[in-house]
């Protein structure tokens, strides 16, 4: 037990190489289940989320009945599929979860939570905003920083989905109010995260990037390698739309380095499609064209409507560039058909 409590301090410490290395040398024994299940949770800390997946389905199935670390594996499996936006599979580990939380009546509040990020994932945007809202209005209440900067965290984000950058930038801004009192550097660095995002695409670039700088800095002595790729795409973008093209495809290739090593697909489309956008600027448009190509097929069957309806877009200018009208106004009528389908605003974005 002594070695279970080593690992989990270790865990809580954000030292995540370090318990996965203890991990590797105790003997499962009758702990094996839950050895797993911390396995699982080092790795989804170092960002290895395919690899946490398979540890907490083994977890699970070693649980021998034990209904609290079946809890916990889900959870874990509904956060890790929703950082490689498996729609499909977010919902299903978040809806076990959130059915197990409430029938053995515990972490309610954090199922809950991961079923309303599920809900934002597969673009159900309105019903996520109410029970987020809720989730954030208990926090509150409760005095329970740390939650509330997880819900602002995930209402800044839906609010730039719909538009309402305003409430967004208010939303991610008191997140990192919440994440510095509580001294939550990683709360603090992907707060920052969120706001640089909103920033950009609102138009602020300088202060889009002092907040990619900062997180940067956060996350630079730790195991997170998630969030160093976020922080080097995040980077580039605001380098991109600087002008800064060099700079920004130096970035992108740093950024496609890292989350080619996470088998994180999604945000490894958003990368590509930012290495086209620098393409198609500096007029190397077969380049560009290959890289929309490796976008679109990254997005696919990954819950990442925007990333989609923005490859349809940047597809439908790039072939009007090549001369090719009549296929230009078909990707930009498909790109405005799908835009709507999902509820985004993504046609209507300047700075992105």
């Amino acid at each position: 037990m002594q070695n279970i409590e080593k690992v989990g301090a270790l865990l809580d410490a954000g030292d995540f190489a370090g318990a996965l290395s203890r991990l590797r040398k105790l003997k499962p024994g009758k702990k094996k289940a839950r050895l797993l299940l911390l396995k699982g949770e080092a790795l989804r800390g170092l960002g290895l989320f395919a690899g946490a997946l398979r540890e907490y389905a083994a977890a699970r199935g070693a649980s021998k009945g034990d209904r609290e670390l079946d809890l916990e594996a889900r959870l874990g499996e509904a956060r890790c599929n929703r950082a490689l936006g498996n729609g499909k599979a977010v919902l299903s580990a978040a809806g076990k979860a959130l059915a197990l939380s409430k029938k053995l009546e515990i972490r309610v509040e954090d199922a809950e939570l991961e079923w309303a990020l599920s809900l934002r994932l597969e673009g159900r945007l309105p019903e996520a905003a109410r029970l987020l809202e809720k989730l954030l209005r208990g926090y509150k209440k409760a005095g329970d920083r740390s939650g509330a900067a997880f819900a602002l965290w995930a209402l800044g984000g839906l609010y730039r989905l719909q538009g309402r950058y305003a409430e967004g930038i208010a939303a991610f801004e008191d997140s990192l109010g919440f994440a510095g009192r509580e001294k939550d550097e990683a709360a603090s660095g992907y707060a920052l995260f969120g706001l640089g995002g909103i920033l950009r695409v609102a138009g602020f670039m300088g202060r889009a990037l002092d907040c990619y700088v900062r997180a940067r800095k956060l996350f630079a002595p730790t195991d997170d390698a998630f969030a160093k790729a976020y922080a080097e795409c995040g980077t580039a973008n605001v380098l991109r739309q600087l002008g800064r093209l060099e700079e920004a495809y130096a970035g992108y290739t740093r950024a496609h380095k890292l989350y080619s090593a996470l088998s994180d697909r999604a945000d490894l489309g958003f990368v590509e499609w930012g290495m086209g956008e620098i393409k198609k600027k500096n007029g190397d448009l077969s380049s560009a064209l290959s890289h929309y190509r490796k976008a679109a097929a990254l997005f696919k069957g990954r819950s990442e409507p925007r990333g989609e309806a923005l490859t349809l877009l940047s597809l439908g200018a790039l072939h009007y560039l090549m001369g090719k009208t009549a296929q230009a106004e078909r990707l930009h009528a498909a790109a405005l058909k799908f835009i709507r389908k999902h509820g985004l605003h993504t046609h209507l974005e300047t700075f992105t």
